[in-house]
């Protein structure tokens, strides 16, 4: 009965952290998570370590340690405050066990609820307000609409069949540094070319990815930091890449 128990908790921790990680969330929050979930189960010695590709976690020192990896991390602000949702409702002994593992799988087989319609109409719309931020003009909106909404399209659609890193960004930055000056040289309009430019790689930089190296660095931890900073380092420089491509081209 006790190694059914201890089973059942492993693979909920397990689980909230596997979620937690592949939707990017910061390696203080889901080490903190799984303990927490540890604890309120009677665990008292657990110990968790997680890097960006994998966890490593045990309920004590004598108990088996258990690995998980993940293949690929996306931002899924949605899913990481579920978790959180119902590790607190675990821990307040509001659900059972076996609801959180219930609750937990749900959440992990559940699809995005944005459609790709709805995020390319987003990911246009953001384009836009940062082009007034920048001081664009309205001839440029329709471009800067368009290139954004392109470009966060092939990086979804190319991180949607590859976990390879650079290329879709690199990609995508091309595509949408083409749209950008094709229209500035159809319109005739060259004096905001860079304000469009900047407004329409907004949607594919890694805000999310630096936010949260931060917040490792601050919780100390080093690896993680220098691993995502230099995943967002690589993805700046592949849009960096592409654009000036684009620049040479025309």
């Amino acid at each position: 009965m006790r190694d059914a128990q201890d089973r059942l908790v492993m693979s909920v921790i397990l689980l909230s952290g596997r979620i937690l990680l592949s939707s990017g969330a910061e390696i203080s929050r889901i080490e903190d998570t799984m303990k927490r979930i540890a604890q309120c189960m009677g665990y008292n010695n657990s110990q968790g370590y997680v890097i960006n590709i994998f966890i490593n976690f045990s309920l004590s020192e004598n108990h088996d340690t258990r690995i998980v990896r993940i293949d690929k991390n996306t931002t899924n602000l949605t899913k990481i405050f579920q978790v959180n949702s119902i590790s607190r409702q675990l821990t307040s002994n509001n659900i059972s066990i076996n609801q959180a593992y219930n609750l937990l799988y749900n959440i992990e087989k559940t699809a995005p609820s944005i459609s790709l319609w709805e995020k390319l109409i987003s990911a246009g719309a953001i384009s836009i307000s940062f082009l007034y931020l920048q001081g664009g003009n309205w001839q440029s909106v329709i471009p800067t609409f368009i290139a954004g909404s392109i470009g966060f399209l092939v990086v979804e659609c190319m991180q949607s069949r590859s976990s390879t890193m650079f290329i879709p960004e690199f990609v995508a930055s091309f595509i949408l540094g083409f749209i950008i000056l094709l229209g500035a040289q159809l319109s005739n309009n060259y004096q905001t070319i860079g304000p469009a430019m900047i407004a329409s790689i907004m949607p594919i930089v890694p805000g999310v990815l630096i936010t949260t190296a931060v917040q490792d660095l601050f919780s100390r931890h080093m690896l993680m930091f220098t691993a995502k900073f230099l995943e967002a380092l690589v993805i700046a420089f592949a849009i960096g890449s592409g654009i000036s491509i684009a620049y040479l081209i025309f």
